[in-house]
Order: structure tokens, then sequence, then C-alpha cells
């Protein structure tokens, strides 16, 4: 992956530090603004922040296919409807 990808979260082992955004569906689809060989610093749909952009470990990212952007967005529907 590379700067200008687009991704989602991916990490299914930090529940413990991260809380409720271990779940993809909460940060929604991201691109890939900037690069470290660490990390990727990326700008989250479902993120609301005081920083453009957050940095994520690289190994807690994946491309965004059309199957987990439609998982993403059936998420946000629900959660329309039930909240």
């Amino acid at each position: 992956m590379k700067v200008g990808d687009l991704v989602i979260y991916a990490a299914t082992d930090v529940a413990s530090l991260i809380g409720e955004y271990l779940d993809p569906e909460v940060y929604g689809v991201g691109l890939i603004l900037d690069e470290n060989p660490h990390y990727y610093f990326i700008n989250w749909a479902g993120v609301i922040s005081d920083s453009p952009m957050l940095a994520i470990p690289r190994d807690y990212v994946k491309p965004a296919t059309i199957e987990n952007v439609q998982q993403i967005r059936e998420y946000n529907e629900w959660m329309k409807k039930n909240t």
C-alpha cells in the first residue's frame, strides 16, 4: 500500500488498547496521506478529530475492497436506523 490508497482498519488483536475503535466500521474508509517505515498516516471517514490524520501501525490496515466497503455502508445504515 502507498500514499493515496483507500484502506480499512483491520486490527483484530488490540481491543484492550483501543476499545470501541476495534471495529473497522467505526473508522470507515481511510485515505493514506503519508507513511513512514512503521506507520501510515490516514484520514478516516468515520473518525472526527482535531488532527487531519491519525497514525496507524502498518499491520492494522488493509486495502479497501468492494466487499469490505459494502460492510461499512451496511453498518452505517444500521447505525442511522438504530441510534
